[in-house]
């Protein structure tokens, strides 16, 4: 099913945690992002925007969910298996340079 909504797809682990693996298509943004760095990745309030980190443990995708709710985006979700659950499913990752 193909739709004219615009997505964005965000990695939220940092630090330690962020092996520069990631979901096709995502890009890096954590819950300490600016709201200028945060604008630039996601062009609208209404971009449909999925967040990610680790696995179910992993609490980063939510707390960046939580910001940009905060920061006025509407159409967030969190996607909680993280990177773990997209590999344990027979998908492919790539690697960020």
């Amino acid at each position: 099913m193909e739709s004219n909504v615009p997505m964005v797809l965000l990695d939220a682990r940092s630090g330690e945690w962020d092996d520069k693996s990631r979901i096709p298509g995502a890009r890096s943004l954590n819950d300490k992002s600016t709201r200028d760095e945060v604008n630039k990745i996601i062009e609208t309030k209404d971009t449909l925007v999925v967040t990610y980190c680790s696995n179910l443990k992993c609490g980063a995708s939510n707390k960046l969910y939580i910001h940009l709710k905060k920061l006025g985006y509407k159409n967030v979700l969190e996607y909680p298996f993280g990177i773990q659950g997209w590999l344990e499913a027979g998908n492919d990752i790539e690697k960020e340079e």
